[in-house]
């Protein structure tokens, strides 16, 4: 199985699942990590924009993976020892201390989920308005200080207000140090389905322990950009490359000139990047590729850009980026702050009006 490797932000406090008696292998809490040394084309073919005619790139805006055993036998974690460009690392490092199914099952969706946010991203920056719906904040993760609520369960109303996102919640939720939360109960409750209302107040920190995204979310906006990618690849940093490819498909297809970006992060629909994990094996995949110019990386990942500089040792550049505009800037060579792109005839790629 291949990954790319989003960040797990806290232990999630759900117990793992012991696995299937069947099941033989990895019965270490290891797993077994090595580059992924095939690059993955996000603005070519991979990539259908229907009704628009988009001419062909200047160069490949890429992905980057890694491959994973989080079961290894014996002989996987040998191979990787021995091998040079492979590690053995603790399994909870990659899956945030779920279990390996929960983990790859969150991978399919999170891939989807952050496919739909680089796009709307995207679209935000070619001047497209978009709206986001849902029914609701619903609790991702928890912290361990959080008590009466669960994850999986979702906040529809704060006070008495009605929240349809997460974004709604952060709002209601601003200002105050304590709330009293409608709540769906979730699967893990006694009685899944109902309603609750919980008291919750601040922590001493300034959080509320809580990290939430939206529930049943559909975003909405004109721009169509879909994305055929492999079966088998799992995980959220594919947002960068998916977003900066659909900005390229939109705008005269020259953000690669001069040769092949590799891109790897989240991209939340307001643009920011966040960071990833496994940055030092992207970049030995990197490295295996000559006609790579530029490594596009999450300026959150702090020491892991450091690492991948180390790897790379001057012979791609490694940018990291805080945002989406960031990344185009560094791409396409100049500001983009404060202006938005209007899309016009492939003769005029690179037009801008202030906003």
């Amino acid at each position: 199985m291949r990954f790319d490797a989003g960040q797990a932000a806290w232990n999630l406090p759900t117990p793992m699942r012991a696995p299937a008696p069947a099941r033989r292998r990895g019965w270490l809490p290891v797993a077994a990590v090595r580059p992924d040394y095939e690059l993955i084309p996000m603005n070519g073919a991979r990539l259908q924009t229907p009704g628009h005619e988009r001419p062909t790139p200047a160069g490949a805006v890429c992905a980057v993976s890694y491959r994973a055993e989080l079961r290894p036998s014996t002989w996987e974690l040998l191979s990787h020892l021995v091998d040079p460009q492979a590690a053995v690392v603790a399994r909870s490092r990659l899956t945030g201390g779920r279990s390996v199914d929960d983990f790859e099952a969150a991978g399919l969706e999170d891939s989807t989920w952050s496919l739909e946010s680089a796009t709307a991203a995207a679209a935000a920056m070619l001047g497209e308005p978009v709206r986001e719906l849902g029914r609701g904040a619903i609790i991702e993760a928890i912290r361990d200080d959080t008590v009466g609520l669960r994850c999986e369960d979702v906040i529809i109303a704060v006070n008495g207000k009605t929240v349809e996102t997460a974004v709604h919640l952060r709002a209601a939720l601003a200002g105050l140090d304590s709330a009293m939360l409608t709540v769906l109960l979730g699967p893990e409750a006694d009685q899944p389905g109902a309603l609750s209302k919980v008291s919750l107040t601040r922590h001493s920190d300034g959080a509320w322990g809580m990290r939430v995204v939206t529930a049943d979310r559909v975003l909405r906006h004109s721009l169509d950009a879909r994305f055929s990618l492999p079966d088998d690849l799992r995980g959220p940093s594919l947002g960068l490359a998916c977003a900066l490819s659909v900005v390229d498909a939109f705008t005269g297809g020259r953000l690669a000139v001069g040769g092949t970006v590799v891109a790897t992060g989240t991209v939340d629909m307001t643009g920011r990047v966040g960071g990833v994990g496994a940055i030092e094996f992207k970049a030995r995949a990197v490295r295996a590729h000559p006609d790579v110019r530029r490594f596009v990386v999450p300026a959150e990942s702090g020491a892991d850009v450091d690492d991948a500089r180390r790897v790379l040792g001057g012979r791609v550049e490694v940018v990291a980026v805080a945002t989406l505009a960031e990344a185009v800037e560094v791409l396409c060579g100049f500001s983009w702050r404060g202006k938005k792109i209007t899309r016009r005839s492939p003769d005029r790629q690179w037009a801008s009006t202030v906003r």
